[in-house]
């Protein structure tokens, strides 16, 4: 009797001590997710850009007046001061990317860039790969027009006829706007708004649907071959974009945007860019995108 008793005891003592040691395992288990938690970053990805030391920015120049090369290849332009901002506010160098406008949207997928800021337009199909940033320009499309129509052509209808040719820049707003309105003329698709651009100038192309202060800009500096047709066809907002998913990142920019579109110092920046424009001097006029 007294051994089956200290049996049964010394059962319940090594269930007793099972008992405590997966008790204590698991309290041990919460305790390390719960410190893993706490000591992760609801920052991660402005951590790993100011830890880089770095803000890569991707643009596409050519577009003027947000993003361009001067004679000495240097990168100009209202989009590169507004990544310059940023990147200051950060706390970071800045470190800028030119590439083709096609290749924006990859480059953010892929990681090679943190933000994408090129005159790229808010859309839906856009935010279904990327996320954009509230606008920090509005915009429209506008007409370039070969001086050939001079005194003729007063709005996009009057060159929607057969025989017209209508140089578009592949992938752009102006491109997909295009599409939708002309039913009638050719529409010829380029890489680029430089090289459509030069269509019209050339006379191959009777007009191009670009945005509205590049077409201002590009007519003044060719206006011994075109001329711009500037009220808008369309209303469209400017944003910067991010890869999907980065919200601390999205969140930190509008706030900066939020902060600073609007300010003084904003004022100076457009002032500067799109009405005095003494940076004019500084470009070729041939690149024009």
């Amino acid at each position: 009797m007294r051994r089956t008793k200290n049996r049964w005891l010394a059962m319940v003592l090594a269930a007793v001590l099972v008992l405590g040691v997966v008790i204590s395992a698991g309290c041990s288990g919460t305790e390390t997710a719960a410190t893993a938690e706490e000591e992760k970053s609801p920052f991660p990805t402005i951590d790993r850009i100011r830890a880089s030391g770095k803000l890569r920015v991707g643009t596409s120049s050519g577009y003027f007046p947000f993003e361009m090369v001067d004679v000495e290849g240097n990168l100009i332009g209202f989009d590169i001061e507004m990544a310059a901002k940023i990147a200051e506010a950060l706390g970071v160098e800045l470190e800028v990317k030119d590439m083709d406008f096609t290749a924006l949207i990859p480059a953010l997928q892929a990681g090679t860039i943190d933000i994408a800021i090129a005159g790229m337009t808010i859309t839906a199909e856009r935010a279904l790969t990327v996320n954009f940033t509230i606008p920090y320009f509005q915009t429209g499309q506008a007409l370039l027009v070969n001086n050939k129509h001079l005194g003729k052509v007063k709005s996009w209808q009057d060159l929607d006829q057969p025989g017209c040719v209508i140089a578009l820049a592949m992938g752009t707003t102006g491109d997909l706007l295009a599409r939708e309105l002309f039913k009638h003329a050719q529409l010829k698709q380029f890489e680029g708004a430089s090289a459509a651009g030069m269509e019209v100038i050339s006379g191959r192309a009777d007009a191009m649907v670009f945005d509205q202060p590049w077409v201002a800009i590009y007519s003044k500096m060719n206006e011994e071959h075109v001329f711009g047709i500037l009220d808008p066809i369309s209303v469209e907002n400017f944003g910067i974009a991010v890869a999907p998913g980065q919200w601390d990142f999205l969140w930190w920019l509008n706030t900066f945007l939020y902060s600073f579109v609007g300010t003084q110092e904003y004022e100076r920046m457009f002032q500067y860019w799109f009405v005095d424009m003494p940076w004019l001097e500084r470009v070729e006029v041939e690149q024009g995108e």
